[in-house]
This record gives C-alpha cells, structure tokens and sequence, in this order.
C-alpha cells in the first residue's frame, strides 16, 4: 500500500500493511531535535508518516499584523479577529484578547465578512501553511492549485485542515462570552456557527471546481476539559450541532471522511457526532479519561480512532509507555486506528525518545500480524 491507500483503509476498517502513522509536533520541538541529531529534513518524510495537510482560511479576513516582537514574545493580530500574545516561535500558553465580536451590533457588521468573494483577484482561502500564525499572503487559486497537485504526488492521504464552527465563534467571540452567549443567547452562536460553516462549505465548493479533493476534511474543536464537556450535551445540539450535522452531510455527499480534533471529556456527544457522520476522531486525551480501546468497543466499525498515546509518558520510564504502546497498536491491525500522540509532541520529549516510540509501535504492529 502506499500512504493514501494505508489511511483510507484504516477509515474504512480493513488491514493496512502496517502501522499508519501521523504526528502533531509544538512549536519548537523539531527545531529542538535539530540540536539532537535530527537532519535537515521536513519530518513528515523524516518519519515516513502517512498524512499531509493543507488549511482552509474561513476567517472574516481582518488584518494580520504583529503588533510587538521583543524578550522572545509576540504580540499579533489575527484575521480571525483576536490579538493574541506567545512565545516567539515555541509552544506555550497563549494569552487572547481583543476579540472583535463584543455585542450583537459588532456581528452584524462583521457578519458579511463570513463570505467567499467572486473577485478573481482575492487570494485564496486555502495553503499549505497552517492559518494559525499566517503572516505570508496567501496564494492565488492556481497558485493553491498548483500546491494541492505537488501534495497529491506524495501519495500521501490529504486533509484540509480548519477550525470547527465552535472554535471559530470562539475566536472572534472569546471564549469567556461565548459560554455565557451557550446560556443566555443560543440562537446567536447558532447562528455564529451557521455563517461559519456556510463559509466553509463555499470554499470547499471552490476547491472541487478546482480540481481540489481531499481525501478528508478535519476539524480542529476543543469540546472539552480533562473533566468533561465545556457545556452539557443538550446545549451543544440546539447551538453548533447543527453545523457539524451540515459539514457532515456535505463530506457524506461528495465522497470525503470526516475527521475531528477535540481534546478534553466529549465521550457524551460521541455518539452524537457518529449520527452527524464523523469518521475518525482524534486525539483521545488520556487525561481526560478517553480510551481508545474501551471506546473501539462500544463503537466497533462506526468510528476510527486516531491518537491516545499519552505524551506525559513520553518523558517518563519506558515501561509505562511501551504498556501503552501494546495496549493500542493492535487495534491498527484490524483498521479504525492510526498512531499518534494524544497531544502535539512538546520540546521536552527528547529526539531519541521519539524515534524509539515510533519504532516500538511499528515493530509491536508486526509482531501482532
């Protein structure tokens, strides 16, 4: 099998020839590993994983401009409609503030900006770079186009990558007003999450007139804490359900998996999200009590499971992770499972260390055939 093929038959529940395997790495990591011997190499080839990405932009377009740079901080301003302030080019917490959408009055205004533009001339909303951070203009359409068919020649599964319509409300919004708007105001952020996705479904519109397909669709949406949801079962359904449901009968219709990023406790919307077509869900955060193995029971071939090996073990004893490692990789051998961290990998988990647990998990994956 080469790399798409290897995915496509871990989605759809069939034998893959080995370990499918992707990771997510913090800001920082690889450059860190460099110091440790890692050569000069993008480390999707490095690693041999089988994943590639591209990003949608179905931001409101606002301006993206640093606004400071000093003591190895960055201050910036998204076109999401957020200031945000980081470390420069390394993985830490970020401070948000500023979000643009203080009241009813500033979404009306903004609003119309949840659009896709006729004008030939207007960038396109897609790139191989991730929308987080995006400084760099973005590409025209053919020049989008042109990046998707060198991606496609690596054989490799392809995912557009965006936020989902929660993680974008939240965004513009902020998250602190956009639980209280989950009380008080649901029609608003369901009708946040609505403008969202119909811009999403747009661009993904475009990208098939173009010759753009990708083999799935993945959204990132923090659902949850190590504790449970950020708002219970019955909220989610009446505000941003309704979007997820449409993104999923779009992807059904046009022949794309959907995928879905959510740290935190969701297991109470699981199957909420099955009934609205997800496919694969990823990372399964083992703090937050998600289980790959105990979940591939009560799911079987209705969900895929993508992650849930726990990054906090990855700097610890061997043992504990290599339990963990035998505990999940079998799953893979019969489809529904695709190894990686259930976090993005941090700077504190040595190149070494790295290399060894993907080693582990491919041979462990042999040893089970």
């Amino acid at each position: 099998m080469n790399h798409r093929e290897r995915i496509h038959a871990a989605v759809r529940f069939e034998a893959p020839d080995r370990l499918p395997t992707s990771e997510s790495f913090w800001d920082g990591t690889i450059d860190q590993w460099k110091t440790e011997g890692m050569p000069e190499v993008d480390p999707v080839d490095f690693f041999d994983f089988d994943l590639c990405h591209m990003w949608l932009d179905a931001s409101p377009r606002f301006e993206q401009k640093i606004l400071q740079r000093a003591d190895r901080m960055i201050t910036y301003e998204d076109r999401f409609g957020y200031t945000v302030r980081k470390q420069d080019g390394h993985a830490g917490s970020m401070e948000f503030s500023n979000h643009v959408t203080t009241d009813r009055e500033a979404w009306e205004r903004i609003k119309p900006r949840f659009a896709l533009s006729t004008d030939p001339a207007e960038p396109a909303r897609i790139d191989d770079a991730s929308y987080f951070a995006h400084f760099a203009p973005y590409p025209t359409w053919d020049e989008a186009v042109g990046k998707y068919q060198r991606l496609r020649a690596t054989d490799r599964y392809m995912l557009f990558g965006l936020y989902g319509p929660w993680e974008a409300a939240w965004r513009h919004r902020g998250l602190d007003k956009l639980l209280l708007d989950v009380a008080l105001d649901p029609d608003w952020l369901r009708d946040m999450a609505d403008t969202y996705v119909e811009l999403v479904l747009a661009i993904l519109g475009r990208c098939l007139e173009l010759g753009m397909k990708p083999d799935g669709v993945y959204i990132i949406e923090d659902l949850g804490s190590t504790r449970s949801l950020l708002f219970s079962p019955a909220s989610w359904r009446a505000t941003v359900g309704p979007a997820f449901g449409r993104l999923g009968e779009f992807l059904g219709r046009h022949g794309m998996h959907y995928w879905m990023h959510s740290c935190g406790a969701i297991q109470p919307i699981v199957d909420d999200l099955v009934e609205r077509g997800l496919n694969v869900l990823n990372p399964l955060q083992v703090a937050a009590g998600m289980d790959a193995v105990k979940l591939r029971e009560r799911y079987g071939k209705r969900l895929a499971f993508f992650g849930n090996i726990d990054v906090h073990k990855m700097t610890g004893p061997i043992e504990p992770l290599d339990a963990e490692l035998r505990r999940n990789v079998p799953l893979a051998r019969a489809g529904g499972y695709i190894f990686q961290s259930d976090h993005s990998v941090p700077p504190t988990v040595t190149f070494e260390r790295y290399c060894w647990l993907l080693n582990r998990a491919r041979e462990l994956f042999e040893i089970s055939l």
